[in-house]
């Protein structure tokens, strides 16, 4: 089983369980990343683009402990994460602010939503 976390508007195809807070997407499974419809050590590959960005230091360990539990011994977490460097950069151009720079950094980074932080984050 691959899992494709945080999935938003991209569909991998049918080889791949796909969830995302977006639950208006045909191909959306669950929309849960942080909670798993699944049992122990039942995924073989769990790949998940910048969702990381959406939570904070306090709550990514238990997050990461979930995935981990649905991942099995010997299975691929594959995670991609903002680069400092670009984003650093992105700052120093004033092409972003310092608040724009923060949340994909620290953490807890807002998706425009009044109260609530992420469409991926339930």
């Amino acid at each position: 089983m691959k899992l494709h976390l945080a999935c938003g508007q991209r569909n991998f195809g049918t080889d791949w369980i796909h969830i995302d807070g977006d639950y208006k997407r045909e191909h959306i499974h669950s929309q849960n990343i942080t909670h798993l419809p699944f049992v122990h050590e039942s995924a073989d590959l769990i790949y998940c683009s910048h969702a990381i960005a959406y939570f904070d230091r306090d709550e990514i360990l238990r997050v990461l402990k979930e995935w981990y539990r649905v991942l099995k011994t010997g299975g691929i977490l594959r995670l991609a994460t903002p680069d400092f460097k670009v984003l650093t950069q992105l700052y120093i151009d004033k092409t972003i602010t310092l608040d724009q720079m923060i949340g994909p950094l620290y953490g807890r980074w807002p998706n425009g939503q009044p109260n609530h932080l992420s469409s991926h984050y339930i």
